[in-house]
């Protein structure tokens, strides 16, 4: 990631507890992430592993680095793919992560969540 790219975090939860259902729900995701002009689209590794203990260098299961380009002009439109992907299938969480501020979107598309959206993109210039 470049340092003109706006990196967002998003981390998929599938709401299931098979970590295979949960990587093939992610490769969807990343297939449909990857007809977006983004910047990049990385897959993250697991946090560091608790001192004394080996860590084995994995990737974090469900979460993926994204760059936004520098305007972060689709960040909008990032959402908007993210929330219709939910929505289409019924179940899981999304959590997006720019900066220190997160917002987690759910396959529910409540007036609520409607509203969160709204904030958090009015938050981040959208």
């Amino acid at each position: 990631m470049t340092s003109a790219e706006i990196p967002v975090r998003l981390v998929l939860d599938a709401g299931d507890d098979d970590p295979e259902y949960a990587e093939e729900q992610l490769q969807y995701l990343i297939e449909e992430l990857r007809r977006l002009d983004l910047a990049s689209i990385d897959r993250t590794p697991r946090a560091p592993p608790p001192p004394g203990t080996r860590g084995t260098g994995a990737l974090e299961l469900g979460a993926l680095l994204i760059g936004l380009g520098g305007s972060g002009a689709l960040l909008p439109v990032l959402v908007g793919l993210v929330r219709d992907w939910l929505n289409r299938r019924r179940s899981g969480t999304v959590r997006l992560k720019l900066g220190d501020d997160e917002i987690e979107l759910t396959a529910a598309s409540d007036e609520v969540q409607q509203r969160a959206v709204d904030e958090f993109l009015r938050r981040h210039g959208e």
